[in-house]
């Protein structure tokens, strides 16, 4: 099976922006891993994630040694990266940035990569400053302000202004699937966005691509500037790695752009 690449829904064109979002096919490894799992934390082999990840570069265009990736731990930390960083975490989980949740750039051809399976990829694009941020948000992330935090960091830092950004949230679990406890719910309810939940038969539910929307709209990004995939990755477990759907042992989809 060759490798199938997504684009995320940017609901503008970027010049000069590139970006993929694997799926499952066309990768080398077995099992739950099967076949095009990128993440080397999840317990399958290796040299097979290597080759996997070697495959998505050549599908999408990008140099596979420079990627750069991070440990995530669905925090809200984030780092800047320039070309001193080509290459962590490409070939290796030990080497990648730790305890980071969304890395943004103004260097050319440095690829970043976000690993998904559920959580949502969100990317943010400056396309005057020529900023771009990848960023991590399940409902923790999305809930602590990881999506406006990679946000300010762009105005503070490059001088971005929040109407010009273009932003794409790529595929998750959908409201049905993402049941969630009723402290969630509350947390959700005291940072004023109840708008993202809906009631569920027992327990309530979220729109994580609401509640992304919500955080970004307090740092001046609308609903216009926001593209959103409409697949959810439980519903379709042939095209999409989900931790829940897996019960945990999934592999990863990966979430990459960079600037030509």
């Amino acid at each position: 099976m060759s490798i199938i690449i997504e684009q995320l829904p940017l609901p503008l064109p970027v010049p000069g922006l590139r970006h993929a979002l694997s799926t499952r096919g066309g990768g080398v490894s077995e099992g739950a891993f099967a076949s095009l799992n990128l993440g080397y934390h999840v317990g399958d082999d290796p040299a097979r994630v290597c080759e996997n990840r070697r495959r998505l570069a050549r599908a999408a265009g990008y140099d596979a040694g420079a990627l750069v990736c991070a440990q995530q731990v669905h925090g809200v930390a984030l780092a800047w990266v320039g070309a001193d960083a080509r290459g962590r975490g490409a070939v290796s989980w030990d080497d990648a940035l730790p305890a980071i949740d969304g890395l943004l750039t103004r260097e050319s051809r440095l690829p970043l990569a976000i690993l998904v399976a559920d959580c949502a990829p969100v990317l943010i694009a400056d396309p005057r400053r020529r900023v771009l941020a990848v960023v991590h948000a399940g409902w923790r992330g999305a809930l602590g302000g990881i999506a406006s935090a990679a946000v300010r960091r762009m105005i503070a830092d490059a001088g971005t202004d929040p109407a010009q950004l273009v932003v794409g949230i790529g595929p998750a679990l959908c409201p049905a699937c993402l049941e969630v406890g009723e402290e969630v719910a509350t947390a959700v309810r005291d940072a004023g966005k109840s708008a993202a939940l809906c009631d569920g038969e027992a327990r309530p539910h979220l729109e994580l691509a609401a509640l992304i929307g919500l955080d970004l709209a307090t740092v001046g990004v609308t609903a216009a500037q926001i593209g959103r995939h409409q697949d959810c990755t439980r519903c379709r477990p042939e095209r999409y790695f989900s931790h829940r759907g897996q019960q945990g042992n999934a592999g990863r989809l990966a979430c990459v752009a960079w600037w030509e």
